[in-house]
């Protein structure tokens, strides 16, 4: 199974292509982000990025940019979904959780 957090870590990377910069934008560690991508790829059995040295940037592998079509679908499905059961409960049976 995919993991949500590996695949929200992967799309950042894709969007700033560096490392760094989605650290920062996902509040976590580089190394964190690093390890995150390195699972990502060893599950997948794939290398989804091309990391430069000289410019420290990234860029998406042929399989890195099919896998991104499929990482902004399934990650607005997860937002959808987390929307749409989180005020289900309180509709039908009148109950109110805190959030």
């Amino acid at each position: 199974m995919l993991d949500l957090q590996q695949l929200q870590t992967f799309q950042t990377v894709a969007q700033t292509s560096h490392f760094g910069r989605a650290a920062e934008a996902l509040g976590c560690s580089q190394p964190t982000v690093t390890t995150r991508i390195k699972a990502l790829e060893r599950r997948l059995g794939a290398s989804l990025l091309q990391r430069t040295r000289f410019s420290k940037t990234t860029i998406l592998t042929d399989t890195g940019r099919r896998l991104l079509e499929f990482t902004d679908r399934i990650l607005a499905l997860a937002s959808e979904t987390a929307v749409a059961v989180q005020g289900a409960d309180s509709l039908t049976d009148g109950s109110h959780y805190p959030k």
